[in-house]
């Protein structure tokens, strides 16, 4: 059978190598491995994926989806920018800091790269070039930014991980906060060094009481965006909703704000952003029911113990081990999305998790910063090429800005994730007590 699992996952990586769509990649791969293994019915698999896909847990993800979808259309989105402008645009490099700090707020109620990538970068790439930018180094920052979105609360990479391993959602939330406070200095650090030899133009600063007057306007335009991912966590951590009922209170709250009160979008612009959803979620449901068919068969065959065999045959070393658990994870981020990834790793390494004594916690935030670095890192980089897209530029003048994010910025970021527990563990641990 061992060969069987082996051409099954070569197919799988084929695949997602040539650009098939990923469900259709586990879906082919849960049919080879079920023509060629022995798994009796199809009936067993099919609710086995069916009863997953219907869990109630998931449900939070097209909710935020909706949320982020009307963010960025109703206006709420570009008065945040405007007020994250307003504090630190008129410093060098200030847009760049903007990018950073919008994308990580945006990412609060989105929870998802792709969403921060569109909305982001479609109004800050052009603000940013008109001001001097680089149109390369601009597409790069909004792209390795966006990765925020996995680890800053509510994610919903994190809610598939919490509802994948059976960790508590909130907890796995708040496991990758701190590593993503570290990235947001980082990356503001290394975009006033990258900005500097360019021809920026920025805004004369301000006399301290007209600037005053100037943060409050913004900020009193912005406020109800502000409210609205504090609205959220306050109900998941104060123990009034859980996840998955905030993400309900995060579309109620926007549509009146979006259509009613800024009035930026109408009930046809409504209508036209839950069908986009709708179509998300629908590839998201048929990729969870495919995966977790893929994940149970792989399960039936003992891959999991059978990967823990290959990487304690290398070394027993845990160092080793958790630097090969972090290449794993990684590699999986550069072919496929976070959730394919998320539905399809978690399985497989937690009998690797548990050996090593790794609370599964901890480990929420190690899968997410190395799946978040995998989605940047050439050559395959989805979120890269999305950024190219959205910023209209060739991938090739966004490679050199997005390496010394990833080695000065990113890869330290996962080193000290992995290797001190207490970054990940102390806010749980502090907030949810345990």
């Amino acid at each position: 059978m061992n060969w069987i699992i082996l051409l099954d996952a070569v197919l799988l990586a084929l695949l997602l190598v040539i650009g098939v769509p990923v469900p259709l990649c586990f879906a082919a791969a849960v049919l080879l491995l079920f023509l060629l293994g022995d798994f009796g019915s199809a009936s067993f698999l099919v609710s086995a994926g069916f009863s997953q896909a219907s869990s109630v847990v998931l449900l939070a993800i097209p909710l935020y989806i909706i949320a982020g979808n009307i963010m960025s259309q109703g206006g709420i989105a570009t008065r945040l920018v405007d007020f994250a402008e307003s504090i630190v645009g008129r410093f060098r490099g200030g847009l760049g800091i903007v990018v950073v700090l919008t994308t990580a707020v945006f990412g609060a109620i989105s929870g998802m790269a792709s969403s921060a990538v569109a909305a982001i970068g479609s109004t800050m790439i052009p603000r940013m070039v008109e001001r001097g930018y680089d149109r390369g180094y601009a597409a790069s920052l909004v792209a390795c930014s966006a990765v925020l979105a996995l680890m800053i609360p509510p994610s919903a990479s994190m809610i598939l991980y919490g509802w994948v391993s059976g960790t508590s959602i909130t907890a796995a939330f708040l496991a990758p906060v701190l590593p993503a406070l570290i990235l947001i200095v980082l990356f503001c650090f290394w975009n006033w060094v990258l900005t500097k030899r360019m021809p920026l133009h920025t805004e004369a600063p301000l006399p301290a009481e007209q600037w005053v007057k100037h943060v409050a306007q913004r900020g009193r335009r912005a406020g109800l965006g502000l409210l609205m991912p504090i609205i959220i966590l306050g109900c998941i951590y104060g123990g009034i909703t859980t996840p998955t009922e905030a993400a309900a209170i995060a579309v109620v709250y926007a549509v009146p704000v979006s259509v009613l009160i800024y009035r930026e979008l109408g009930w046809k612009g409504l209508y036209t952003q839950l069908w986009k959803a709708g179509q998300v979620t629908g590839v998201l449901l048929i990729l969870v029911f495919f995966a977790s068919m893929l994940a149970r068969m792989f399960t039936m065959q003992s891959v999991p113990q059978l990967l823990l065999v290959g990487f304690t045959t290398v070394s027993d070393n845990p160092i080793i081990l958790l630097l090969m658990i972090n290449a794993f994870l990684m590699l999986i981020g550069m072919f496929m999305d976070d959730a394919s990834g998320i539905l399809l790793a978690t399985p497989m390494l937690m009998p690797i998790v548990h050996k090593l004594g790794i609370d599964p916690v901890h480990f929420a935030a190690i899968i997410a910063t190395n799946l978040g670095m995998g989605l940047i890192t050439p050559p395959t980089a989805p979120i890269l090429y999305l950024g190219a897209l959205v910023g209209k530029t060739p991938l090739s003048g966004m490679l050199k800005p997005t390496m010394v994010f990833l080695l000065f910025a990113y890869l330290p970021v996962v080193l000290l994730t992995t290797f001190f527990p207490a970054l990940s563990l102390t806010l749980p641990r502090l907030l949810l007590g345990g």
